[in-house]
């Protein structure tokens, strides 16, 4: 507690006290000694301790979801809350990294989990273990999202939502003219590409028969709404034989089979059937001509995550569930239909909230932490929002378990998984992208573009921190 200086007025008035020490007796000096203490009693007492304040940086996304759990702590703490609300499009990463370097960066902000390991390699985050292990809560939540905020053995994030990718998303109105059955639940790749032939022939109006993130101007959304979800079902995940890194090696995957057959399906879509143009894969904003062309019909099939049931409409014109469910239906993204390869594959990202290193009052911003995931707070905004949850008790708040496609689309996590969160994954995605662009717009062989991306990542790796599997490995034909 710091004490406040004695005012001028005070100072005179203990001058005053000092001669009346010498003008008057005993009895004098027994009330002047008495006002002596009222005077320091009252001087302490108008010194006070300055308000707590933490700070919060958070999308536009999320502000309804923030802002009443902002309301609620400060009502509960006393405390002050200064927050920064991050404009929808800004990338928010680019953001982060900006304040630390700024040295402006906030006690509490948002991370892709995927993003995680850099947070932690950059000295951004601090390790929430501690808290968690105290916090009745965290048993709530799937252990897949539990390690989704994790790096190297400790946990550094919460999950405050989760998506299911790949879901193929089918415009009901244009199956309808091309007398495809609904519901429609293809099982491998080759009847996803022979549904979209026929939307194709008897569908001139759709632009894109099946619409696939492809591409650099994609980045990261090509890999977790692309191409990851292909390569997983291309594959057992024995050995991480469909995967992007042998955890067993801790190695990088260069060269595969699941790798090859992914690449060689966006050769097919793109390059040889010509069933998605790639001109609008480099728009100004990818996302918002994505959700624009799947809306009006001019899609038949889209691959991508589960939140666009949502985000397909902007806000101002969203059709009621009963509406959109009758011209939009979805299926799970099947395997390929090669040996040992899954019937389902998915894979799971979200939003990490994450509390900066160097935080001042880090008990008080844990008490942030608690407010904004708690149980009914958190099921009531993603049945608001059509987001999944991480929390298994969400079920239990009406509002989460009235929403149908939130309760149906939930049974796929079973069949997901997470990205390589780990360092290094941001370069290899880069350059898988740039592999995509190879077979869909260049045309090189999928195995072209495979020894391409392998000569990438021993260039950046080193060889001994990249491997090859090969066909007889993964007992594939």
């Amino acid at each position: 507690m710091e004490e406040t200086p004695l005012s001028l007025s005070n100072i005179r008035i203990l001058k005053e006290i000092r001669k009346g020490f010498d003008l008057e007796g005993k009895m004098i000096k027994k009330v002047l000694i008495l006002s002596i203490v009222m005077l320091l009693i009252g001087a302490l007492a108008v010194t006070g301790t300055a308000q707590q304040v933490i700070s919060i940086e958070y999308g536009e996304l999320w502000k309804d979801l923030f802002e009443p759990a902002v309301e609620e702590f400060e009502k509960i703490t006393g405390a002050k809350v200064d927050t920064l609300v991050v404009p929808y499009g800004m990338d928010m990463w680019e953001k982060i990294t900006l304040d630390f370097a700024n040295d402006i960066a906030p006690d509490v902000f948002m991370v892709d989990a995927f993003r995680i390991a850099d947070c932690v390699e950059a000295g951004y985050t601090g390790k929430l273990d501690g808290y968690l292990k105290e916090w009745p809560d965290w048993d709530q939540y799937y252990p897949a999202f539990q390690a989704m905020g994790s790096y190297e053995g400790h946990i550094y994030g919460i999950t405050l939502e989760a998506s299911v990718n790949a879901v193929l998303w089918y415009w009901k109105p244009n199956f309808e003219k091309a007398g495809i059955p609904i519901p429609w639940e293809p099982k491998d790749w080759g009847e996803v590409l022979e549904t979209a032939e026929r939307i194709k022939e008897s569908c001139p109006d759709v632009e894109y028969p099946l619409y696939i993130p492809m591409g650099t101007k994609w980045g990261e959304g090509a890999i977790f709404s692309g191409i990851y979800s292909e390569i997983l079902g291309a594959d057992t995940s024995e050995g991480d034989c469909n995967r992007l890194r042998d955890y067993t090696t801790g190695k990088w995957i260069g060269s595969s089979p699941a790798i090859e057959r992914a690449l060689n399906f966006y050769r097919e879509v793109f390059f040889v059937r010509k069933l998605c143009q790639t001109e609008l894969m480099y728009a100004t904003d990818v996302w918002k001509e994505w959700r624009r062309l799947m809306r009006t019909g001019k899609i038949g099939i889209g691959q991508g995550g589960a939140w666009e049931w949502t985000e397909f409409w902007p806000e101002a014109i969203r059709p009621s569930e009963i509406m959109r469910s009758k011209v939009l239906g979805w299926t799970a993204l099947p395997g390929s239909g090669d040996q040992d390869t899954p019937s389902i594959q998915t894979i799971s990202g979200g939003w990490t909230v994450v509390m900066k290193k160097e935080a001042k009052n880090p008990d008080l911003v844990w008490e942030f932490l608690k407010i904004l995931n708690s149980k009914e707070r958190l099921a009531r905004w993603l049945a608001a929002v059509g987001k999944l949850s991480t929390r298994k008790d969400s079920p239990e708040v009406p509002e989460y378990e009235k929403n149908k496609f939130l309760m149906d689309i939930g049974k796929l996590f079973p069949y997901t998984t997470a990205r390589d969160a780990v360092t290094g994954y941001t370069t290899v995605s880069h350059y898988l992208q740039l592999a995509m662009e190879k077979v869909a717009i260049s045309g090189l062989s999928a195995a072209e573009a495979m020894e391409w991306y392998n000569d990438r990542l021993i260039n950046v790796f080193g060889q001994d921190q990249v491997e090859i599997i090969e066909l007889p490995d993964c007992g594939c034909y």
